[in-house]
């Protein structure tokens, strides 16, 4: 049998049932690998058309560094052996591999393939043996990072049995308290260091809440000829609103990590604030070591990591800072790490904080109770958003008096009773503008009506279709499913409001109507809409230069990856930095720093053309540009421009060391999609060869673009 059209009829069609029938992959090929048939596994799974696979080869269809392999296994099969059992990786079309392993039959010329996919099994594996090496480091920290406030405990222990006086015994009973707050305190962030865990927002003493966090690592500190120095700025207000068991965390872990960085010597801690009269502000941290550093005796460096597969990458974070980092991000914050060739560490980070305003409120409510989502976000919050925040927290009687909304709601009262209809759109109809909706069925069809309600008012009890009904479908509807609802019911049990929850409602109003109370639900409920509308538009947006941020630049970056590769386009990226703007910063000050960002910012912005062409702010005086099907050259020509425009704003900068004005140094790359002549593919590292070409901009002298050339 030379070829499957020398098969008999009846063998034919047998074939063809085993090739329908079967869930795994089947495939006949040549002596040569080349592909004669497949079954519909292989479109099922990989998103291949079988007649499209009869061109291919075998080999063209593994990962790469599966082809040596793959080409023995084959020549072993028509030479000697009749059967082989081999596992490579099959590339999808769908730019990701599955794990299959493959019986290969060796029968008259042709080779009968059968593979099994894996895939499930090999992540499997790949999630314990990730999980287990997550549970070695954790650990690791217990056993390391626990050490010394276990070590600071005992010591207090032992001054306490030495002490001759009740005040030093009361000073080590204290001391033993702190030391153990801090244990279950630290303890307690390594159990639950997760970015999604939420926590408190309270009123707090920040300077006791910082020396808390090192008092009890001044002991252990001390027996290992280690001093700690802390230096709080005098502005920073002595109450403020924020997580203080979170930012003790921060610290203490952050000292622990400096004591490991030093044999002897000190470790400085500096707290200074940013402007205070905000009511979001942030403070800034920085940890300074000063001594001789124990890694001249070959310790560990706190800036290797090793990860999962036993690997150690160099300019990583050790697990012990990554953990820092973690939970300095949640709090809005942003952490950076150096050192010196002196072996000087420099450990940085901020937090967002709130301005304690809790005398202000009414009836002494807890500033957290509403503020919290806002402290959550990673946003510096503009005038509207802090107004929109302040119409909650306060209870201001009038939504449209302060200009949070431009004109005045829409809410759509639904209740099969005209008299309960009539009495709701009487008392609200000189605020809100009011339809009213005497059935499920109308209700639907006016909630989708353009411009959609701001809210509904929605009767439990209607004959047809109930309440439930009703605000499940709008549930389902993308146009109205962002619609706060109320329900109007004269039942209030457990049962009922848990039901609401699961279908959309966002709150209760019981029959007989307490008007007062039902006017003040609305209000509550549009303001809060208001303000997650005010969140939705910014979480995008950096709210100093309005250009894209960060997290919307990654998103998108994603995206014009995939096609890229799919479209066989080029894709390119301009790094941006202004020159010396932490010296403009502290000529200028932060306002005329935030000016400056702001009129480059709109530069780079005008210089984009195109619609599908984005900027963002990628941190501090850091911008970034995307350019899709953009080959080098036009790249490097966009950027040229921008740095030229800038240079023409003529923005004074007296103590540049390189102009008397303010320029850019920027660095471009272009990333093409893999071919398969090529070992590395440049849109894969596109973001690092940007940023090697800007390292290479500033070490060129500045106020100049360089070119990352793939050759």
């Amino acid at each position: 049998m030379n070829n499957l059209f020398s098969l008999s009829k009846q063998s034919r069609q047998l074939l063809d049932l085993f090739f329908t029938i079967s869930t795994e992959f089947l495939c006949i090929a040549d002596e040569r690998g080349a592909i004669l048939q497949t079954n519909q596994v292989w479109e099922t799974k990989l998103g291949y058309l079988n007649p499209d696979l009869y061109d291919k080869n075998l080999i063209d269809l593994v990962h790469p560094n599966d082809v040596p392999n793959l080409i023995l296994g084959l020549k072993k099969l028509t030479g000697e052996k009749e059967s082989l059992t081999l596992t490579t990786r099959l590339h999808s079309n769908f730019d990701s591999y599955l794990f299959v392993t493959w019986q290969f039959k060796w029968v008259d010329g042709l080779i009968f393939c059968c593979g099994k996919d894996l895939t499930e099994l090999y992540q499997a594996k790949k999630d314990a043996e990730s999980a287990n090496f997550l549970k070695n480091q954790l650990i690791s920290i217990l056993s390391n990072e626990l050490k010394e406030p276990l070590e600071s405990l005992f010591l207090f222990f032992e001054l306490m049995s030495k002490a001759n006086s009740r005040s030093d015994q009361k000073t080590c009973l204290e001391n033993i308290h702190l030391s153990s707050s801090l244990l279950g305190n630290l303890i307690d962030g390594l159990l639950t260091n997760d970015s999604k865990t939420g926590h408190d927002v309270i009123v707090f003493d920040f300077h006791t809440t910082v020396e808390d966090a090192i008092i009890p690592l001044i002991a252990s500190a001390k027996r290992h000829n280690i001093a700690i120095e802390l230096s709080i700025h005098p502005k920073i207000p002595t109450t403020v609103v924020g997580d203080p068991q979170r930012l003790k965390q921060i610290i203490s872990y952050l000292i622990l990590n400096a004591m490991k960085c030093l044999e002897q010597g000190k470790i400085f801690l500096e707290a200074t604030p940013e402007n205070t009269d905000k009511s979001v502000f942030k403070i800034y941290f920085n940890v300074k070591t000063s001594g001789i550093s124990p890694l001249k005796n070959g310790l560990a460096d706190p800036f290797l990591f090793t990860d999962a597969t036993g690997v150690t990458m160099a300019n990583n974070l050790s697990f012990g800072l990554e953990l820092v980092k973690t939970l300095v991000e949640t709090m809005n914050g942003k952490f950076s790490a150096a050192w010196d060739n002196e072996n000087n560490y420099d450990f940085s980070f901020h937090v967002l904080l709130l301005r304690d305003e809790s005398q202000k409120l009414k009836n002494g409510r807890s500033v957290s109770q509403h503020i919290l989502p806002m402290y959550n976000k990673n946003l510096r919050l503009k005038d509207d958003e802090l107004t929109a925040l302040e119409q909650i927290v306060n209870d201001q009687t009038q939504l449209t008096s302060s200009g949070v909304l431009d004109q005045r709601p829409k809410i759509l009262v639904v209740d099969d009773s005209t008299k309960n209809t009539q009495m709701l759109a009487e008392a609200l109809v000189e605020k809100y503008d009011i339809t009213v909706a005497n059935s499920g069925k109308a209700a639907l069809a006016m909630a989708t009506q353009k411009p959609v309600p701001d809210l509904i008012l929605l009767d439990l009890s209607m004959p047809e279709m109930n309440g439930f009904e009703v605000s499940k479908q709008i549930q389902l509807e993308e146009s109205t499913m962002g619609i706060p609802i109320i329900f109007l019911t004269t039942l209030s049990d457990k049962e009922n409001k848990a039901h609401g929850a699961q279908t959309g409602a966002v709150d209760f109003i019981s029959k007989p109507f307490d008007l007062p109370n039902v006017e003040q639900k609305i209000k509550y409920q549009l303001a809060l809409k208001h303000y997650r509308e005010i969140l939705s538009n910014t979480t995008d947006t950096d709210a100093l230069t309005q250009l894209a941020n960060r997290r919307r630049f990654e998103e998108m970056l994603t995206i014009e990856i995939r096609k890229a590769r799919r479209n066989n386009t080029p894709l390119s990226m301009i790094r941006i930095d202004i020159d010396y703007f932490k010296l403009y910063n502290e000529t200028y000050g932060r306002a005329e720093g935030d000016a400056c960002l702001q009129e480059v910012a709109g530069t780079i912005k005008k210089t984009l053309k195109r619609a599908g062409d984005l900027a963002a702010r990628w941190e501090g005086e850091e911008f970034i540009c995307l350019l899709p099907d953009t080959n080098l050259k036009g790249a490097a020509h966009i950027a040229e421009i921008i740095r030229k425009t800038v240079v023409n704003l003529s923005i004074p900068h007296q103590t540049s060391p390189i102009n008397t004005i303010i320029t850019l140094s920027l660095g471009v790359a272009t990333g093409v999609h893999l071919d398969k002549s090529t070992s590395e593919n440049s849109l894969t590292t596109l973001f690092t060869r940007s940023e090697t070409a800007l390292i290479r901009a500033k070490k060129a002298g500045r106020n100049q673009l360089f070119v990352f050339h793939n050759d």
